[in-house]
């Protein structure tokens, strides 16, 4: 089957998109998939050098070295990309995130791209947004969804802005599900409510996404 980039955002914070992406990109490695993370704010000193935390995750889950190629701007500030730039009078160029994509693309099959959080979280000031990152890249977007109290609300809105945009869904994944009787109507009313048919259900610390699962989900 023939796979294709895609971009990966949450319905909100915390909602375990960095987590989902390191299952997808575990799952589609061997596809000759790369991860990209385009800007990370919140970012640590090791061994001397800034690191993207979400970077370290997935390479740290995956077993392979820290790969700084993953990511194009590292923000030290734990707040929103414009303002951590802002803060540390980092100017954003999305030219220099359009040519890592392009060298990235030159290199590898396919790119899994991660946003920072939401639809709407602004990556320069007054200007630039994730929404326009997905737009500039062209890409279909996986959407990643809670199942707790509030995941109706917040993933309704998101497919609902996706589709004024004019931004295609690849498909829906619910991160975290636990098996509670709440969690199985909230999806259920979500997959009604939208009439979506591709998606996934991940539970609660879950290791691997399995090659059937993937290719149902990719096809």
């Amino acid at each position: 089957m023939k796979f294709k980039d895609f971009f990966v955002i949450g319905t909100d914070t915390d909602v375990g998109k960095t987590y989902v992406s390191t299952l997808l990109y575990k799952a589609l490695k061997k596809h000759n998939f790369q991860y990209y993370k385009p800007i990370q704010s919140g970012c640590f000193l090791k061994d001397g050098k800034l690191t993207a935390p979400d970077v370290d995750f997935l390479t740290k889950f995956v077993g392979i070295n820290y790969d700084d190629t993953m990511v194009t701007y590292s923000l030290k500030e734990e707040v929103s990309p414009h303002l951590a730039s802002e803060m540390e009078e980092t100017t954003i160029e999305i030219e220099n995130i359009k040519k890592h994509f392009k060298d990235l693309k030159k290199k590898y099959s396919n790119v899994l791209v991660e946003g920072a959080g939401g639809l709407y979280v602004p990556l320069i000031r007054g200007k630039f947004y994730i929404y326009d990152l997905i737009k500039l890249f062209n890409l279909p977007v996986v959407l990643v969804s809670g199942t707790r109290v509030g995941a109706i609300n917040h993933t309704m809105l998101t497919l609902n802005a996706l589709d004024t945009m004019g931004i295609k869904l690849y498909g829906l994944i619910f991160n975290n599900y636990k098996g509670q009787f709440f969690e199985d109507d909230n999806i259920k009313v979500i997959l009604e409510l939208s009439k979506i048919k591709n998606y996934l259900i991940i539970k609660n610390g879950q290791k691997e996404i399995s090659d059937k699962e993937i290719e149902k989900f990719f096809n």
